[in-house]
C-alpha cells in the first residue's frame, strides 16, 4: 500500500516539475529560463530587431513537423517571432530553440491572444537574446489537406 502511494506521489511530483518547466506566453513579464520572458508581440511583423530577415515560405500536413532556423548575430535584446497560416480551421504548433540551449513553448494559435491563424511572438532578455543558431520546429497539428505559412 506504501509502496503504491510512493510510486503515484513521485509521478505527481515528476510531473509538477515538467509542468513548471514548460514555458508559456508570460503576461506578467516574468523572466523564464535562462532569462527569456516571451509576450504577445508589441510588433506588427517580423522584425527581429535590426536582423536582416528573409521570410520563409513553405506547407505543411497532418502530423508533419518542419524545421526552420535563424541565425541571430547582433547585439540585440528582443527577438520577434511570427508565424503566419492564415487558416484558422487548422491549427499548427511552434516550438522555439534557442541558440543557448533553451527550449521554449509549445505555442499554440492562441498564445498571442488571438485565434486568428497565427503565433506572434517577442522573445526578450535583457541580458540579451543569444547569438547564434535559433532553430523553430514547426508542427501540423491539426491540418486538413495541405496549409501554407511563412515564419
Amino acid at each position: 500500500m506504501f509502496k503504491k502511494i510512493g510510486v503515484i506521489a513521485l509521478i505527481l511530483l515528476l510531473s509538477a516539475s515538467f509542468a513548471a518547466a514548460a514555458v508559456s506566453v508570460d503576461k506578467t513579464n516574468t523572466a523564464k529560463p535562462g532569462g527569456y520572458t516571451v509576450t504577445t508581440a508589441q510588433s506588427t511583423g517580423n522584425t527581429g530587431g535590426d536582423i536582416g530577415i528573409l521570410w520563409i515560405y513553405d506547407t505543411i500536413t497532418q502530423g508533419e513537423t518542419n524545421l526552420h532556423s535563424k541565425i541571430v548575430n547582433s547585439d540585440i535584446t528582443v527577438l520577434n517571432v511570427d508565424l503566419n497560416w492564415g487558416d484558422q480551421t487548422d491549427s499548427l504548433r511552434l516550438t522555439i530553440h534557442t541558440a543557448d540551449g533553451y527550449v521554449l513553448g509549445p505555442y499554440f494559435d492562441n498564445a498571442d491572444g488571438a485565434t486568428d491563424g497565427r503565433i506572434n511572438l517577442d522573445i526578450t532578455n535583457p541580458n540579451g537574446i543569444a547569438k547564434g543558431t535559433w532553430n523553430y520546429e514547426v508542427y501540423g497539428y491539426s491540418v486538413d489537406g495541405t496549409e501554407d505559412y511563412y515564419i
